[in-house]
């Protein structure tokens, strides 16, 4: 019987042709032909592979569809940087009577009239893109023109987020670079409390009567995501499916439209519009003000408005709230000061507020601050300093500036807004309600090339316009289920 040949009698004479080499000739021989994962560092196989990247871009954050109330507010034109109009205030005197004897001269009324202002407000960034990179084979098209495109989806977002919250109020020299949102716009005395409650059919229901009552017509209501989304779900106990459910049935519920007594109104889920927002970590721009210095208790007020009560449920003889102030700009806002503050039972009853008295850095360099954002945390959550405990209630605009001279500022808190919850807007889209006046559109401009670089401006000049006031209401201190 002939003996069985194996591969080790081949090792000894050192042929290696079938494979059988040292164990580090085999890895680098690996190395040398697999292709592997290296991304930077690549050696051997992996130098000659080459990389697969998507060809389409994936946008990670918003996009054109979820900017609502821009795309649905009426655009109209405007000729100068003042803007003015006249309302009608009444047609003739409240209670007056029109009934005569026979042959008598009917009594006569005037129309009350009112002329109004506003100004027109600019909108803009720049953005840039260096000559070698418009040479280079791009992934994803034209450079220029795709950021060209994110330049326009910025001011969009910031178009929308403003055409909501903006207010003209916030400077310290009488004329603020923002326009007035319908935070601003809306008559003062139109809102409906739901006191942190989530939304529900009864609200919007009162919500439409209060428009209709000032002889408006409500079409639109803009709302949170998340608040729609409470607003669904109480839609769940009434669901039916027929029985035997269908294959392949779909369950869950969707609105998107609502009868009212007022009419029907269509909903707007806004993505931008949430819980009132929590303070930075850090400042938001190297042109930001300075940090606030102090944060102090003014001590009380006579008896106001304050509504200390509303969804507290307060039994205690104190109870503390943390507070936490920053100081903005157009440029941005500051890192945030912290501070614990309390209220006493006795101002509670007396429908007094708390009196915040703040005071700014001594040196408030070369961008001071415009006014100042006051956080409230929940009650009795104290001795905190991360953002996330504190939630946006008001601002308070800063009036008087000394260079190099510390300033100080008085914001009183009232309790109107609730922190951690939303606002819903509802009211009459109409362009004789509600416009916005473009002096210009959204345009681009170049800026001269001053070296190897392209750079260009996306621009927008204008101001919303919100001829009635009490045709448009907030719901406002919605919570969450």
């Amino acid at each position: 019987m002939l003996p069985s040949v194996g591969l080790q009698q081949y090792g000894s004479g050192g042929l290696n042709g079938f494979g059988n080499s040292s164990g580090a000739e085999l890895a680098d021989l690996r190395k040398a032909l697999e292709a592997g994962y290296a991304i930077t560092n690549q050696t051997g196989g992996a130098s000659l592979r080459v990389e697969s990247l998507e060809a389409s871009l994936k946008a990670v954050t918003y996009t054109s569809k979820h900017i609502k109330l821009w795309k649905k507010i009426p655009k109209s034109p405007a000729y100068s940087t003042t803007e003015e109009y006249n309302q009608v205030l009444s047609y003739g005197a409240t209670g007056a009577g029109s009934f005569t004897r026979e042959g008598e001269v009917p009594r006569t009324q005037d129309t009350s009239y009112a002329r109004r202002t506003a100004l027109v407000k600019f909108m803009g960034v720049t953005r840039e893109v260096t000559h070698p990179m418009t040479l280079v084979h791009s992934a994803h098209g034209d450079v220029v023109a795709l950021e060209n495109q994110n330049g326009i989806l910025f001011i969009l977002q910031q178009i929308e987020g403003s055409l909501f919250h903006g207010d003209s109020s916030l400077a310290f020299d009488g004329e603020a670079e923002q326009w007035d949102g319908l935070d601003s716009l809306i008559d003062v005395t139109s809102f409906i409390d739901v006191e942190g409650n989530s939304l529900q059919e009864a609200d919007i229901e009162e919500s439409t009567n209060l428009v209709i009552e000032n002889y408006g017509y409500p079409t639109d209501m803009f709302l949170g995501t998340r608040c729609m989304s409470d607003l669904v779900k109480t839609f769940y106990p009434r669901e039916r499916v027929q029985m035997p459910s269908p294959v392949g049935g779909q369950v869950g519920f969707s609105i998107e439209t609502m009868a009212t007594q007022a009419g029907v109104i269509q909903f707007n889920p806004n993505v931008f519009l949430r819980q009132h927002p929590s303070p930075p970590a850090a400042a938001t721009s190297p042109n930001a003000p300075a940090t606030v210095q102090t944060i102090a208790d003014g001590g009380s007020l006579a008896a106001g408005t304050a509504e200390w009560t509303k969804q507290l449920g307060v039994t205690a003889a104190t109870v503390t709230f943390g507070y936490a102030v920053t100081a903005a700009n157009r440029f941005g806002e500051s890192a945030p000061l912290y501070q614990d503050l309390t209220v006493l039972t006795a101002e509670w009853n007396a429908n007094q507020a708390l009196v915040l008295d703040i005071t700014t850095a001594v040196a408030i360099g070369a961008n001071p601050p415009e006014y100042l954002n006051i956080y409230r945390t929940n009650m009795d959550v104290t001795s905190s300093s991360d953002p996330s405990d504190f939630s946006l209630i008001m601002k308070v605009p800063v009036t008087t500036q000394t260079a190099n001279t510390a300033m100080t500022a008085v914001a009183v808190d009232r309790n109107f807004l609730l922190p951690f919850t939303e606002v819903a807007y509802v009211g009459e889209m109409n362009e004789q309600v509600l416009t916005f006046r473009q002096l210009a559109p959204l345009m681009k401009m170049d800026i001269a090339v001053l070296g190897p670089a392209y750079r260009w401006m996306i621009l927008l000049y204008g101001t919303p316009i919100l001829f009635t006031p009490l045709k448009w209401n907030r719901i406002i201190n919605i919570g969450r289920v």
